[in-house]
């Protein structure tokens, strides 16, 4: 009898003390990672976007106005806009709490609860403030939002995490090194390239003119003649181009240049790509004649570099790793999260 009223007395406790800490916190349980939980004002940081585009989804769905009042709560076949919502921001949020609760765990930062993230909010925006008042250099806006202050705040802690995991807890084996070298030569190697191109040059007037120059392309190739016997043959006038790419010099941005060398970059010689928007409302076919790759270095003068990209990765795949083995715990709050929870600051 004894025994069994100590247990009710610690039961009762535990759930007393889970109840304080939630009221301690001033909002109530909604989700929890790992035993650390995610506020509802924290979850819907993340999931205003998801808004916008679970709007994007049913709009394009016939029938279906968004506009409508009772839109994210009407469920069809079950699911709901707002279950659409959760879907998407899930993984995020998991994500998101991982990363602060192994950020804690390696001692990069002490506060991972929404409030104190709204302290450490607030005093950004102080010390901008005060920044300007002085007249020294703030870089972005004066006042950041919470949303661009969590983003930012997020991304600096991964940034850490990811070199302290690097440094301090993953480990790479010589043997490792030499065999990912491989990998990493054949992706640099594809990454780099010079490519003599040949281009047919037409205006797209939307009557499968683009099919007809890309077929033409693939069966005759691009030659001096190409503009005469294709006028001749379809009626599409077109004139020819040449010219040569490196992607190791292509100098100042610029998006004709880009979109070319995305066409080409994983096609080889003697393989045509797809019409791609060109120049003063004209659109191209691409003929690649030659593609000659760069050379990467000898495991000697790359293994530095080798090392790094392998500690990256290695130390990417231990957080995800990290994470994935956490807990997810979901509240009645966070079934009923509704669109104004998301919208309302």
């Amino acid at each position: 009898m004894r025994k069994n009223t100590a247990v009710m007395l610690l039961t009762w406790f535990l759930i007393l003390e889970c109840l304080a800490g939630c009221a301690r916190q001033d909002y109530s349980c909604f989700m929890e990672v790992g035993d650390y939980e995610i506020s509802k004002e924290e979850y819907a940081i993340l999931a205003y976007d998801n808004l916008a585009r679970t709007a994007r989804e049913y709009g394009a769905m016939e029938g279906v106005d968004v506009n409508a009042p009772g839109f994210w709560e009407k469920k069809t076949d079950g699911v709901s806009p707002m279950d659409r919502v959760r879907e998407l921001t899930d993984e995020e949020a998991v994500r998101q709490k991982g990363i602060q609760i192994l950020a804690r765990d390696n001692g990069i930062i002490d506060e991972i609860e929404y409030e104190g993230f709204l302290e450490q909010y607030q005093e950004e925006t102080r010390q901008r403030k005060q920044m300007k008042e002085e007249g020294k250099v703030v870089y972005g806006p004066i006042e950041l939002s919470v949303s661009q202050y969590y983003s930012y705040r997020q991304s600096q802690l991964y940034q850490s995490l990811e070199e302290l995991v690097e440094q301090k807890i993953v480990t790479v084996e010589e043997e490792e090194l030499r065999e990912y070298y491989q990998t990493v030569k054949e992706t640099e190697e594809k990454k780099n390239f010079r490519a003599a191109l040949s281009l047919a040059v037409f205006e797209d007037l939307g009557r499968d003119q683009a099919a007809a120059v890309e077929q033409w392309v693939r069966d005759q190739g691009i030659t001096e003649e190409l503009p005469r016997l294709l006028a001749e043959e379809t009626g599409i006038s077109a004139r020819v181009e040449h010219m040569t790419v490196d992607t190791l010099n292509l100098g100042k941005e610029n998006l004709v240049l880009d979109r070319v060398v995305e066409a080409v970059r994983e096609l080889e010689a003697g393989e045509t790509a797809p019409a791609i928007e060109y120049v003063d409302d004209m659109s191209a076919v691409i003929l690649v004649e030659s593609k000659e790759y760069g050379v990467f270095g000898s495991y000697d003068e790359e293994r530095e570099y080798v090392e790094y990209l392998l500690r990256e990765k290695k130390a990417r795949e231990y957080i995800a790793g990290e994470i994935d083995r956490m807990e997810v715990k979901r509240g009645k709050e966070w079934e009923d999260l509704t669109y104004e929870d998301v919208i309302t600051p």
